[in-house]
C-alpha cells in the first residue's frame, strides 16, 4: 500500500470585520456583505489551509485577501508549469512554496521570520483544494460586489 500524504481540509476564506474595536473573522460563505474598507484600503482576510494536523495558514496570516489569493493562484500555476513554485505574501515578509516529493506527493511550506510549517500530501489533493478555495472566493466576492470576474480590470471586466 502506498502513502498518499496527509488529508487536506477544504480551504476556507475568512474576512476580517472590525466590530467594537475588535477584529472578528467570518467565513466568506456566511457573509451577506463585505467589511467596510477605508478609501484606498485593502479588503483584509485570511486563508485557512490545514493539511493533516498542520495548520499552515490561518488568521495569524491576515493580509490583503485579494492579493493573497492572487499569490496562491500564481503558486498553483507556477507549480503546474514548472514542477515547483514559491511566492511571497502580498504585504508580509513570508513565503509559500511547493516542491515535489515523489511519487505524486508535494511538500508545502509556509515560512516567515522564525515561523516555519511544512506538510506533505498528495499533489492532486492539495492543488484541487487550493483551486476550489480560490474559485469559491472569487465567486462569492463577485456575488457580494455585483461584479463578474472579481478582481479583473480592463475592457472585458
Amino acid at each position: 500500500m502506498s502513502y498518499s500524504g496527509l488529508p487536506v481540509e477544504p480551504v476556507r476564506t475568512l474576512l476580517a470585520f472590525e466590530r467594537r474595536r475588535e477584529v472578528e473573522f467570518v467565513d466568506i460563505r456566511d457573509c451577506g456583505e463585505l467589511p467596510r474598507v477605508r478609501y484606498g484600503g485593502d479588503l483584509t482576510g485570511a486563508i485557512e489551509l490545514t493539511v493533516g494536523p498542520v495548520a499552515l495558514l490561518g488568521r495569524n496570516w491576515a493580509s490583503d485577501i485579494e492579493g493573497l489569493w492572487a499569490s496562491v493562484a500564481a503558486l498553483v500555476a507556477q507549480y503546474r508549469a514548472d514542477g515547483r513554485a514559491e511566492v511571497r505574501f502580498p504585504d508580509q515578509s513570508a513565503y509559500l512554496s511547493l516542491e515535489p516529493v515523489p511519487p505524486g506527493l508535494v511538500r508545502i511550506t509556509v515560512a516567515g521570520g522564525p515561523y516555519r510549517e511544512t506538510a506533505v500530501t498528495g499533489e492532486g489533493k492539495l492543488l484541487s483544494a487550493l483551486t476550489a478555495g480560490g474559485a469559491e472566493f472569487a465567486g462569492k466576492l463577485a456575488e457580494l460586489t455585483g461584479r463578474s470576474g472579481a478582481g479583473r480590470t480592463g475592457p472585458s471586466a
